[in-house]
């Protein structure tokens, strides 16, 4: 027969390290051969899976982020293959993100519009969930304050600004939080709005794939309308 559960315990000795310990299960003296060990974050496929001889009982998890949920998975290796699993998870602690999101470059100007798009910062940097995103933005070049807009976490995560001057930079840098608070800001990405004889004809900046949100189709009614030139 397989033998049983090992007995698994799991916890937190730094910051980014996690100490893992075990012991054969009650009764198996002579079955144990190794041990297979699964773990990695609960919502990252696949989990990363190690061996063990049967004389090792720890082993030591690095690079573990901030605000995150891990699984570990242990079974024991005999002659009748593996046994059972020994689940233990464990929740690390969130912190504020570490990372910036990142500003994408397809865009849609008009005279007086800018909507722009971004992805979350990278998952080693997030430092738990994102509850909201500030972006700032400010007419380039004036001394005036950034104007601060506080936005929801959204499959789109895309923003128009709107009530703007033609023919006028702008500046615009975004920030995410999590519930401990704000990371940094991005690096400043700048937008120039049309002068206002051209504010009919939308310019687009397209991604090669796929299509956001119908642009696609009204690039091509205004290129059919002759109101914009193929490419544009």
């Amino acid at each position: 027969a397989v033998p049983g559960k090992p007995i698994l315990s799991v916890h937190q000795t730094e910051e980014n390290t996690l100490l893992v310990k075990w012991e054969p299960p009650l009764g198996a003296e002579g079955q144990v051969l190794g041990y297979r060990l699964q773990f990695g974050r609960k919502d990252v496929a696949p989990l990363a899976t190690l061996e063990f001889s049967a004389l090792e009982d720890k082993y030591i998890a690095t690079s573990i982020h901030k605000g995150a949920t891990y699984i570990f998975k242990l079974a024991v290796k005999s002659r009748a293959g593996f046994g059972e699993e020994a689940v233990q998870e464990l929740s690390t602690p969130e912190d504020i993100p570490k990372g910036y999101p990142q500003i994408l470059e397809a865009s849609n100007v008009t005279s007086m519009s800018v909507q722009f798009g971004w992805l979350p910062p990278v998952l080693a940097e997030r430092n738990g969930a994102i509850v909201k995103y500030t972006v700032a933005y400010r007419e380039a070049g004036s001394p005036g304050n950034l104007l601060e807009k506080e936005l929801p976490p959204s499959p789109e995560n895309s923003y128009t600004l709107n009530g703007l001057k033609p023919n006028t930079a702008y500046d615009v840098k975004i920030r995410a939080h999590t519930s401990k608070g704000p990371g940094p800001y991005s690096p400043t990405v700048q937008y120039r709005t049309f002068q206002l004889d051209q504010g009919r004809t939308h310019r687009f900046l397209l991604p090669l794939s796929p299509c956001i949100r119908g642009w696609c189709r009204e690039a091509r009614e205004l290129e059919r309308s002759g109101r914009a030139q193929p490419g544009s």
